[in-house]
């Protein structure tokens, strides 16, 4: 008996020692994110990639337009079989031209996700060594949180192993 509640009273003890021994801290990761060094680099670089798709949509537009006002011209004098032949290509051209405008949202999507996601991985990388280094059970993002009191901000920490300022 004396062995049970021995027993029992240094598991009770173990389990208020390990919840006193966790340590909570939260971070500011978009503050981080538009604090480290390059990130700007990411908006020059989506800008011309999208300057570069419009081009590309301007130049299917016009040779859709000037194929178009040559078929109109032209169509009184056609025959049969070649005015079915520039209407498929119209109509084929057309959906081309439709097609490239679904994709490019997606494109601009994967685009700025390839060049923000090295810095999302140096990141985390930083927060893993943080965390590692002081011990943190757990360290939340406060950009998802809803509430929290207590926990530590180790966001100067993290900044201070990017080597942010």
């Amino acid at each position: 008996m004396k062995k049970t509640i021995l027993l029992l009273v240094a598991l009770i003890s173990l389990s208020l020692f390990t919840a006193q021994a966790q340590k909570y801290g939260h971070v500011n990761s978009p503050e981080l994110l538009k604090a480290m060094p390059g990130v700007d680099s990411i908006q020059i670089k989506l800008l011309a990639f999208q300057t570069e798709l419009e081009g590309e949509y301007e130049s299917m537009l016009n040779e859709f337009q000037a194929k178009k006002d040559k078929f109109d011209k032209d169509a009184g004098t056609m025959s049969s079989a070649i005015r079915q032949i520039r209407e498929k290509e119209l109509v084929d051209l057309q959906t081309r031209i439709q097609q490239f405008q679904y994709g490019v949202q997606d494109d601009l999507e994967q685009k700025q996700y390839d060049l923000i996601k090295p810095f999302q991985d140096k990141l985390q990388a930083a927060i893993d060594e943080v965390a590692k280094e002081h011990k943190y059970s757990y360290v939340f993002d406060i950009q998802t949180l809803l509430y929290y009191e207590g926990g530590e901000d180790i966001t100067p920490l993290v900044k201070a192993k990017l080597g942010i300022k």
